[in-house]
């Protein structure tokens, strides 16, 4: 009777352990799959700023187009306030999806280029505020020549951003490297972020 009772206890041992190793592999997998989900979300949420950053372009070229007209009717301002008006929503949509990109997943130095690419994006957005701002304290859509520059620039930081995404792979550097141009027109201190995080 012990004897039996013992072998019931080694057996039910083997048993707890065996469930143990199964869960603990079970959970392991789960794991990485989920880190997989959070590392792919990532570029899943760079392709949809990508695609509204081509639009967000679009819009501000259709501005820029309306202010060359150099028309001041009703017309022409209702066309620039619907204009600006989709800059501005594609923006903020931008500024959205950038929050929702998680770097807790990845490596250093894919962290370090998320956190740039991050940066740089909302330095644009923040110039489009400031713009917004502007054109209601001054009641017009007036622009100097500071400010067309930055249009232009974050034109072609959205352009570069669509060319890199629809291409065949995503290069987060490339994207870095190409846009650095333009994001030190947009933003003045951008040569001082570089050099403090080694980009």
């Amino acid at each position: 009777m012990k004897k039996n009772w013992k072998k019931l206890v080694r057996r039910f041992l083997l048993l707890l352990i065996g469930i143990y190793m199964l869960y603990s592999l079970y959970t392991h997998l789960e794991y990485r799959h989920y880190i997989k989900q959070s590392i792919e979300g990532n570029y899943q949420y760079l392709e949809i700023i990508s695609e509204k950053g081509d639009n967000l372009a679009d819009w501000i070229e259709e501005f820029a187009n309306l202010k060359m007209e150099n028309q001041e009717n009703s017309e022409v301002d209702s066309e620039l306030f619907y204009a600006w008006r989709v800059v501005k929503g594609e923006s903020k949509s931008i500024h959205s999806y950038l929050y929702a990109i998680s770097t807790l997943h990845t490596d250093e130095e894919e962290s370090s280029a998320w956190d740039l690419l991050k940066f740089s994006l909302i330095r644009t957005d923040e110039f489009i505020t400031q713009l917004t701002n502007k054109f209601l304290e001054n009641h017009s859509y007036a622009i100097n020549s500071e400010d067309q520059e930055k249009i232009e620039a974050v034109i072609t930081v959205y352009r570069t951003i669509n060319e890199e995404v629809e291409g065949e792979s995503i290069n987060l550097e490339k994207i870095l490297e190409d846009i650095e141009k333009p994001m030190n027109v947009i933003y003045d201190d951008y040569p001082g972020i570089l050099e403090r995080t080694g980009k």
